[in-house]
């Protein structure tokens, strides 16, 4: 249930930034969703987000999840160059066009998507004795640490005193979604991609901390080294192959 969380958060990010921008776009200045300190834009772009990343988890088979979230994408950036041109923006129709590029690329990504078949071998195996699957302590250490540490820095964004607090927060939610987020993503096939992001995040946030004098940051700069040491050692991971896109 967990992975299947995490694609549609995945997946559901562009449509929620593509649902807030048709708004704006469509409204204008009578719907102020983007103000610095009245704006509810980024409480809209959340409660979006998370409503389409429900939709897409709750999808149980892997590729259809995959299909339906790169639809969506192809969906709103499509809908989000129709509403530029109908309201004549500025480059409205050159930014539709780089929009509806996009848009076919995804569709042609999600057409391309499809179950790897497994191959059989002619010689003959011996049965294989049924063991215990051991527990991926590394990689469910580092996603709890990833959950805590965008947690903490959402609080921080919003609710930190001062402008400086407010910053790390920010500066923290995109480390730890741009950068920590996708090594691990990945670390089941590319563990030693997964250290080198998790090695970076580890280094961002600790000059963060030095820069700061952040509590947060340091403690997140620690938690997040020792994550990715252990990533460094995890072995790579077979996975059943009718579940892997190709």
């Amino acid at each position: 249930m967990f992975e299947r969380i995490m694609t549609g958060l995945h997946a559901a990010l562009i449509p929620a930034f593509a649902a807030l921008a048709i708004v704006a776009v469509m409204f204008g200045r009578g719907f102020e969703l983007l103000a610095a300190r009245n704006g509810m834009g980024a409480w809209w772009v959340l409660a979006v987000w998370l409503l389409l990343s429900v939709v897409v988890a709750l999808l149980s088979d892997s590729i259809v999840r995959w299909k339906v979230g790169l639809g969506m994408m192809a969906a709103s950036l499509i809908v989000t160059g129709v509403a530029g041109v109908m309201q004549g923006a500025p480059l409205g129709i050159e930014m539709a066009g780089a929009l509806s590029v996009l848009a076919a690329l995804l569709v042609f990504s999600a057409n391309r998507l499809q179950a790897r078949s497994l191959k059989k071998s002619s010689r003959p195996q011996a049965p294989a004795a049924t063991l215990p699957k051991a527990v991926d302590w590394s990689r469910r250490l580092s996603w709890w640490v990833l959950s805590i540490c965008m947690i903490e820095a959402f609080r921080l964004s919003h609710l930190g005193v001062g402008d400086q607090q407010k910053a790390i927060g920010c500066i923290g939610m995109l480390i730890a979604f741009f950068v920590m987020l996708p090594g691990l993503s990945v670390s089941i096939w590319f563990p030693r991609i997964a250290s080198g992001c998790w090695l970076l995040s580890a280094g961002l946030l600790a000059l963060i901390a030095w820069k700061s004098v952040n509590l947060s940051s340091a403690a997140g700069a620690v938690s997040v080294l020792l994550c990715a040491i252990l990533l460094g050692f995890a072995t790579r991971r077979d996975t059943d192959n009718s579940e892997l896109p190709q």
